[in-house]
């Protein structure tokens, strides 16, 4: 069950160990992967806020988009 989200919520969740970023209208679901168990084949990754802005990072530090 979600939790009550408004317009331009965050719910962001770790516990499948993969990557996502869904956009679902009125709210965006993120997921940073997994630094130790990545699932489906994706990079040990990691999520970073900077400014405003999420980047998915592998181990190395170097920026990539698990989505493409």
């Amino acid at each position: 069950n979600l939790p009550p989200l408004r317009e331009g919520d965050i719910l962001l969740n770790g516990h499948t160990h993969v990557p996502a970023c869904t956009d679902h209208g009125d709210w965006l679901y993120l997921n940073p992967g997994s630094v130790s168990i990545p699932k489906n084949g994706s990079r040990h990754s990691y999520m970073t806020l900077c400014n405003g802005v999420f980047v998915w990072k592998d181990l190395d530090g170097s920026v990539y988009d698990p989505t493409l």
